[in-house]
């Protein structure tokens, strides 16, 4: 695929020259009234270059067709989620590159079982990181990479002094998504962090925890074996020698809606009992805009008395076309998120057959940084034909 000897362009340059010259020549679908999408030709863009550490990083998470080779910019017409174990995704969500949570799966210090560290997080350059809840599994390293690379920290307040304290750095930024010590669901608050790109809706839900069984709801136990077959293809190897633990404290727990154009993902890193214990909150899930895609946790401790009926209760709420299932890997592992999958088919059928969601199910190992599972095109046609007239319009729509 490389050209003959001597010739004086990279082929990475030599396309997205070619890509460029074409696209600023070619006028938008839309009546031929305008060029290139700013942020497209932003993408495009041969300057200014960036650190090879980031690009690699970047192509790694997000596939190299999807990342400029020179300047390390995300190509904004995608979301794309990476997902790194537990309930932890890197996003590009229109360019914009973030982390939902921040814990590596049986962590090392080399790439292992799962195959990134805590070095090549920080050379993603993350813009913000975004805390579902602060226990170790989801927290740990938030507090060092948000250090490192001056990235705010998005949560609650109890997150953000976690994270400070974890760092020893009460220097790093903090957006606080809703107030101290609030109760779930008592406030709504759109978030400005990746504005005019993105908007964001958050709130607080429920970690999940134990309650009585319910008597209306089909017992749908999951059956877990782990595979140890697996360590001999990724056997242990160094644990992480950088110090770097978190407290380990929840802080509370966030739910997050963001959306561009007519997509929109939802991000849970927990899922709780609202029907006990908070029901309002599903009168907040289903008013937000229409969802397209969910990724959120199906694992918790009330698995053991009522299965998996609290992710299809939120499923219910949310309405997504795709869900995008967490948290099956750990803490587990090895290789037990197969385990779970017939179990969530068979819960899915508690919900009418119009309201199910495709199940874009993910196996570990084998798909730790496979963003090809999880890329979606923000033009595509299906988000805009989804809308439903009984929830309230997105926001964030750029002119194409």
């Amino acid at each position: 695929m490389y050209g003959e000897k001597g010739t004086t362009m990279t082929p990475p340059t030599l396309i997205l020259g070619i890509v460029l010259m074409v696209g600023l020549l070619t006028p938008t679908m839309a009546g031929g009234q305008g060029l290139v999408p700013d942020l497209f030709a932003e993408f495009l863009a041969t300057e200014p270059a960036a650190a090879p550490e980031l690009v690699q990083a970047r192509q790694h998470f997000f596939g190299s067709e999807n990342v400029n080779a020179i300047t390390g910019r995300v190509n904004p017409d995608k979301v794309i989620l990476s997902w790194f174990g537990t309930s932890s995704l890197a996003a590009s969500l229109r360019g914009r590159v973030v982390l939902l949570d921040t814990f590596i799966t049986l962590r090392q210090d080399r790439p292992s079982y799962v195959p990134t560290t805590l070095t090549e997080l920080i050379a993603l350059k993350p813009e913000a990181i975004f805390i579902g809840h602060g226990h170790f599994d989801h927290a740990d390293t938030a507090g060092v990479i948000a250090s490192r690379t001056g990235a705010p920290i998005v949560g609650t307040p109890e997150h953000c002094a976690q994270a400070r304290a974890d760092a020893r750095d009460p220097a790093i930024q903090c957006v606080e998504a809703v107030s101290a010590n609030s109760a779930p669901g008592a406030e709504v608050n759109e978030l400005a962090v990746l504005k005019p790109d993105v908007c964001i809706t958050a709130f607080k839900h429920l970690h999940s925890a134990a309650v009585a069984p319910d008597l209306t709801h089909p017992l749908n136990p999951v059956v877990i074996v782990p595979d140890p077959g697996t360590l001999l293809l990724h056997p242990p190897g160094p644990g992480p020698s950088d110090g770097v633990t978190t407290a380990g404290n929840e802080g509370f727990s966030l739910f997050y809606q963001f959306r561009m154009d007519n997509f929109a993902l939802a991000y849970h890193d927990t899922v709780g009992p609202l029907k006990e214990n908070a029901p309002h909150v599903f009168e907040i899930m289903q008013a937000l805009p229409p969802t397209d895609v969910q990724a959120g946790a199906i694992a918790g401790f009330n698995l053991f008395t009522n299965g998996l009926r609290d992710p299809a209760m939120y499923i219910a709420a949310v309405e997504p076309q795709i869900f995008v299932p967490l948290h099956h890997d750990f803490p587990t592992a090895p290789s037990t998120s197969d385990d779970w999958k017939a179990s969530m088919e068979r819960e899915l059928t508690t919900l009418p057959a119009n309201k199910r969601p495709e199940l874009r199910w993910l196996f570990d190992p084998y798909d730790y940084l496979r963003p090809a599972l999880l890329t979606f095109d923000i033009k595509a046609p299906r988000w805009a034909s989804a809308a439903s007239l009984a929830r309230p319009a997105g926001t964030c729509r750029r002119a194409r």
